[in-house]
């Protein structure tokens, strides 16, 4: 783990939208964004709840803090209204200073561009953290989130072939990144 990286109470602001830690109170919001819509369920890889009795974060939020990594709530500044999620996926280490990141949103949220502002400030702290590369993945048929990786300067990288079986099949997956280019001139 790279020395300082992970600030637990780090918050994040663009224009319209605050990141924030993720709390055990977003549970409803995200329960019914996210874990009660197949629409939002079809390429996002969790499981669909009937009951938000079933939708428990406190694991979540736990594992994260004690992994030390970031998983944030995306709160609408003029509302206050959790309107979806965005998380660390991987942690660097000595070797690997790189993660991955991953983030659903609400489906009455969709193509708004609210992705589209809310990665590329976590992908600056990232960078700021000492990160040199970025990635983040979607399965090919979802196009709306491969744009967003592309409007975020991410580009594309490879096609991990039949990577994850999911809702009774295998997908492959478009993986896309970026690298600080600031990493990379001050390790040489």
């Amino acid at each position: 783990m790279l020395e300082g990286f992970y600030q637990a109470d780090t918050v994040l602001e663009t224009e319209r939208l605050l990141l924030r830690p993720m709390q055990e109170e977003d549970r409803s919001a995200l329960f019914r964004n996210i874990n009660n819509d197949r629409e939002v369920l079809r390429y996002y890889l969790d499981r669909y709840l009937e009951k938000e009795e079933d939708l428990d974060l406190k694991p979540l939020i736990e594992w994260c803090q004690k992994a030390k990594r970031y998983c944030f709530a995306i709160v609408r500044k003029d509302s206050g209204e959790v309107i979806g999620m965005m998380n660390q996926c991987s942690g660097p280490d000595k070797y690997f200073r790189n993660v991955e990141v991953g983030y659903a949103i609400g489906r009455k949220y969709w193509d708004q561009g609210y992705v589209s502002e809310a990665l590329p400030v976590f992908i600056d702290l990232l960078f700021r953290k000492g990160i040199h590369k970025v990635t983040a993945s979607a399965m090919k048929e979802n196009a709306a989130s491969i744009r967003v990786m592309q409007k975020s300067g991410m580009t594309y990288e490879c096609t991990k072939k039949e990577e994850v079986f999911y809702r009774d099949r295998y997908w492959d997956l478009e993986v896309f990144s970026v690298i600080n280019d600031v990493s990379r001139e001050t390790s040489h």
